[in-house]
């Protein structure tokens, strides 16, 4: 049975290397890490689990992170979702974030990825620290 203390977050990132780093990061502050590499499967699991975050990334293949925000706050709409990204094609990192906070995004994480910057947005988002949770050099 999962110990209620420890915060569960659904991580949605379609690079490996980052889907990893991002797990490893969040896992090793307390976190019970879930893992979807495309929006799709991630909507399941938001449909059958219970979390309490959702940290998604802006640009993916076939449903975007946009289009994910908006599916997510209709199946469960209080549900505090955390939006990262580099930018895509002209499109700067700090535009898409703001565009998923236009959406209801509660926090953000620019790309490259710093551990603290990470774990602060999870820490807004969830509203405490994980079982555990200690700074990240």
């Amino acid at each position: 049975m999962a110990d209620p203390a420890v915060k569960r977050v659904l991580i949605i990132e379609d690079n490996t290397g980052m889907l990893t780093m991002v797990s490893r990061v969040l896992r090793s502050s307390g976190y019970d890490v879930f893992e979807a590499m495309r929006a799709e499967q991630a909507l399941e699991l938001v449909f059958r689990e219970d979390f309490h975050a959702v940290l998604t990334d802006i640009f993916m293949p076939g449903i975007g992170g946009i289009e994910a925000i908006q599916r997510i706050r209709q199946i469960k709409p209080t549900l505090p979702i955390v939006a990262m990204s580099a930018g895509y094609e002209g499109m700067s990192g700090e535009s898409a974030t703001q565009a998923a906070v236009k959406l209801g995004a509660v926090a953000i994480v620019e790309k490259p990825i710093k551990p603290q910057q990470l774990l602060n947005a999870i820490l807004k988002a969830t509203g405490g620290a994980a079982d555990g949770a200690r700074e990240t050099p």
